[in-house]
């Protein structure tokens, strides 16, 4: 009797598992929903927020402890987002050095220091069209936090993504 219900249990879970989605493969690209394992309610409806904010052009603030997947959500939005054609810059603000912070930013043109050789972009207009995401943002000096809130209020068209932890 005993291997007869351990057999049925066996068989009942060989089903379950070839009724589930079978994972992604490596070729399909990522952003899309799939690469969120799993089907609990919280999965659910994190890929329902996905979809909403990722129809808005506004900015959006994506929290959680490091390693939780702020930037797989991040990427996820921004692949379903009318900015999907356009480039997806990921920045780690706790890696930028304090005296090129600016200039990473907001860019600069030949001249305007010493050691700035030729123009250059900033990140705010590199990502231009597309998605700016900045991760580790409380790593930043407050100083330069301030600036960028008011790049972000000043042009939220642009379809950045922040992260905090």
């Amino acid at each position: 009797m005993q291997t007869r219900s351990s057999l049925e249990r066996l068989r009942t879970l060989v089903q379950t598992a070839l009724k589930l989605a079978s994972p992604p493969l490596a070729s399909e690209p990522l952003g899309t929903a799939q690469e969120f394992v799993g089907a609990s309610p919280a999965i659910q409806q994190l890929r329902r927020e996905i979809a909403r904010v990722a129809r808005s052009q506004a900015p959006v603030c994506i929290r959680g402890p490091s390693g939780s997947g702020k930037e797989i959500v991040a990427r996820s939005i921004h692949r379903q987002s009318p900015r999907a054609d356009g480039p997806f810059v990921p920045v780690n603000c706790g890696a930028i050095p304090a005296e090129l912070m600016e200039s990473e930013f907001f860019g600069h043109i030949k001249g305007s220091f010493t050691g700035a050789h030729q123009d250059k972009r900033g990140l705010f207009q590199v990502a231009n069209g597309g998605t700016l995401f900045l991760d580790e943002i409380a790593e930043l000096p407050l100083p330069m936090q301030v600036k960028l809130l008011r790049a972000i209020q000043e042009k939220p068209s642009a379809g950045w993504a922040k992260a905090a932890n």
